[in-house]
């Protein structure tokens, strides 16, 4: 018996926006940078006046220079097929148009699907094609999804999150969210009412066990040197500075929008500046 059905469609990809840190982009950021003049930043008296000049002009050119892009991401690293299963899937696809099109001979020659005129014969062979490409496309599909599970653990083990592995055991199972539901509370438990006020009454009982000294103030408690116990400033040379910043990792932020890997690819013309 023939029948019209809905093939399943891979997953879909999710659509991110993303800054574009090229590497074009930030030869043309390093270039611009080269040509603008930053002496206004020496001629400022306080420290806090030059670094917000600074900030300010990277952030102004940051959104021209690096502008937003789309990209296309799995929603789940477990379905990310690869290549055989693409190939397996547009196998698929195009045996189900086939199948479509004989089937539509069938319907519009009026035979009432016989199975003994051509058309029907036909359209049976088609079936019993995309039936088998689609249970090799389910076996193929199957594999890719186990290849990525035990790789994404393996690389999850060695760095010994043991976090991570069990969000992706908890998302190779489908194991849902745990609700949180709320214990039967009798009179013998003991509620969150109880321990609030508990933990609120502490302080004010500690207060007043603790005696009360009104003869004294904050400045008896101070000593009485009057020697200055600031020391002389060590001078920070650029050479410092440099080999500061390109000791952290790329990982890092330490700046809302510039990540620490352009910085360092900046630091070169900046760093007389910093």
């Amino acid at each position: 018996m023939i029948r019209l059905f809905k093939v399943e469609l891979p997953p879909k990809f999710e659509k991110i926006s993303i800054r574009d840190y090229s590497s074009n982009n930030i030869k043309a950021f390093q270039t611009y940078l080269a040509n603008t003049n930053l002496n206004s930043l020496f001629e400022c008296n306080q420290v806090d006046t030059a670094v917000s000049i600074l900030e300010t002009h990277l952030n102004r050119y940051h959104d021209h220079f690096f502008p937003l892009k789309t990209i296309k991401k799995h929603v789940s690293f477990i379905y990310k097929p690869s290549q055989e299963s693409l190939a397996a899937i547009r196998a698929k696809k195009k045996l189900h148009r086939k199948f479509k099109a004989k089937l539509q001979k069938v319907i519009k020659s009026n035979c009432g699907s016989c199975n003994v005129c051509n058309k029907c014969i036909n359209a049976h062979l088609a079936w019993d094609e995309y039936r088998k490409q689609r249970n090799l496309t389910n076996k193929v599909t199957k594999n890719n999804k186990r290849e990525n599970l035990v790789n994404d653990l393996k690389s999850k083990s060695a760095k010994n999150d043991l976090k991570g592995i069990w969000k992706s055991i908890k998302i190779a199972t489908n194991t849902p969210a745990k609700t949180n539901t709320q214990p039967n509370v009798d009179e013998n438990n003991i509620t969150a009412e109880i321990m609030n006020k508990h933990f609120c009454e502490v302080g004010p009982k500690l207060n007043a066990t603790v005696p009360v000294h009104r003869n004294f103030t904050y400045r008896d408690f101070l000593t009485n040197s009057t020697a200055s116990t600031l020391g002389s400033f060590t001078e920070v040379s650029s050479d410092k500075i440099n080999n500061y910043i390109l000791s952290l990792s790329s990982n890092k932020a330490i700046t809302d929008q510039l990540p620490l890997r352009v910085i360092k690819s900046i630091l070169p013309i900046i760093i007389h500046s910093l």
